[in-house]
């Protein structure tokens, strides 16, 4: 990591906010074309309460955005944590996550592969116990996203959305069920669309359908264990991940569809996400929670 880089992240990890935008407009970012939001993306809890002191989270997809913050927040509430991520190619933005987690005080471990296949996921898993003895949290935050029309999807991209978003999903699902700890937490990263209906999205949602299912179903057979099982669902949150399907054009309709007239932030979702992860989440089970800034309610 460069020195410039490192004392960007260092006076972030200072505040609590993980990836400021604002913080330099130096580093400021567009994709294609558009502007990410220039106020602070990551959640700043005013008490630090280090509710999980003691536990283990593993966040999937964590080298970057959502997955990162929701790294930060966690060891922020003295959590140690798991980092995945997907490509081989992105080892630097998931060793920036792992130093942020670091930067809290807490342990953190690198662990690299796709999702869909099931011996990464046991590795995975493998990751938490070897290195720090237990699993308590799992947050399926990675995840594939393409926008085209039903009948311009080709195979290669249907594959992909069911590879990562739906067998990636339950895989991870499935290992957690078998060796996360009593009184844990699965916490599933679904979207709003699961709800609403838009042009050019039904690959994506449709392959993220699964979440919801999982969740209820995972509640109802974990429970007794004290396992929560819940699902956020996000509208569309100003991220590279969101913009890389969108244009100036559909960005700003997406964003007036908030009653707010913006999209949402990464500071917007963090704060439920590590709500959920406390034991004071306990009550709360078999639920899919949107969070979108009224663009769409059920």
């Amino acid at each position: 990591m460069s020195t410039n880089r490192r004392n960007f992240l260092s006076a972030l990890g200072a505040t609590g906010a993980v990836g400021a935008i604002s913080a330099s407009k130096a580093m400021a970012q567009t994709t294609q074309g558009t502007p990410i939001s220039a106020e602070p993306i990551f959640a700043t809890p005013s008490v630090d309460s280090r509710a999980l002191t003691g536990k283990v989270a593993i966040v999937t997809g964590a080298r970057a955005n959502l997955g990162r913050a929701f790294a930060q927040a966690f060891a922020r509430q003295g959590a140690d944590v798991v980092v995945h991520y997907h490509r081989a190619e992105t080892i630097g933005e998931a060793e920036e996550t792992a130093w942020l987690v670091r930067e809290q005080g807490k342990r953190a471990a690198l662990t690299q592969g796709d999702l869909g296949q099931a011996e990464n996921v046991k590795r995975m898993f493998d990751v938490a116990f070897n290195e720090f003895g237990r699993a308590d949290i799992l947050v399926n935050n990675a995840g594939a996203i393409v926008k085209k029309a039903i009948a311009d999807v080709t195979d290669e991209d249907l594959e992909r959305m069911i590879n990562i978003n739906t067998r990636g999903n339950f895989l991870c699902t499935r290992e957690a069920a078998r060796r996360l700890s009593d009184n844990g937490r699965i916490i599933n990263i679904a979207t709003s669309l699961l709800a609403g209906a838009a042009p050019n999205y039904a690959a994506y949602a449709g392959s993220k359908a699964i979440v919801e299912e999982l969740t209820r179903m995972g509640a109802r057979e974990l429970g007794g264990r004290g396992i929560t099982v819940n699902s956020v669902a996000p509208g569309p949150v100003d991220t590279p991940f969101f913009h890389s399907m969108e244009t100036p054009q559909t960005t700003e309709f997406a964003a007036n569809l908030s009653v707010a007239r913006r999209l949402g932030m990464v500071s917007d979702i963090v704060p439920l996400v590590e709500f959920l992860a406390l034991p004071s989440a306990q009550w709360i089970t078999g639920q899919t929670i949107w969070i979108n800034g009224g663009y769409l309610t059920r």
